[in-house]
């Protein structure tokens, strides 16, 4: 019996969990006001950037949640839905963290309007999704037994991300934030009903 194979026996065998009472309805009301910014996000950009340049000038930076709430509990700077195996909707929660500085540095405050700013549904992730495409099914890299194996979905939303983290790195880079002798922040993302 192969790994493959064994993974689908096991995932059979699992019992079926159902999720807290009323999750479908939050996420439904995520993605619609997700929607919703969709087309106010260059001008909502826009007066991030001056509002940020006008708070860092000051010399304090506030930090507030853009009302993207996920179905974990955390706030989003950004998030992603396509259709999901099943029925399902692919949901992806995307979130600036803090690597070694602090939480209102201007790299973080900077990363989070540029991740807020992507059109997610936009991006050209051709590139990712190749690699990602050729490494699947593949004997993992470190040694470990078995092989990595993404569904469809789970590479087009691994993909978006890598393609999210390249692009908000280099907006960074270009702007001078980001310093090769220590972290400064990571992109966290949490993701459901992509497999």
């Amino acid at each position: 019996m192969n790994d493959l194979d064994l993974e689908t026996r096991i995932r059979a065998a699992a019992p079926q969990v159902s999720g807290p009472l009323g999750l479908a309805e939050h996420s439904t009301r995520i993605l619609q006001e997700a929607r919703a910014r969709r087309g106010r996000r260059l001008r909502k950009w826009a007066a991030g950037l001056a509002a940020s340049v006008v708070i860092v000038g000051g010399g304090t930076v506030a930090v507030a949640g853009n009302g993207l709430h996920t179905p974990w509990g955390w706030t989003a700077d950004n998030v992603h839905q396509f259709p999901g195996p099943n029925g399902q909707t692919c949901f992806t929660g995307l979130q600036v963290k803090p690597a070694g500085v602090a939480h209102d540095a201007p790299v973080v405050v900077a990363a989070r309007e540029i991740l807020a700013g992507l059109d997610l549904d936009s991006l050209d992730t051709s590139k990712a999704t190749a690699e990602l495409e050729s490494e699947n099914d593949r004997p993992y890299g470190d040694g470990t037994p078995g092989v990595m194996h993404l569904t469809p979905e789970e590479i087009a939303q691994h993909a978006m991300n890598r393609t999210a983290a390249e692009l908000m790195f280099a907006e960074l880079e270009d702007r001078g934030l980001l310093s090769d002798d220590k972290d400064s922040v990571m992109l966290f993302s949490m993701a459901q009903g992509c497999r």
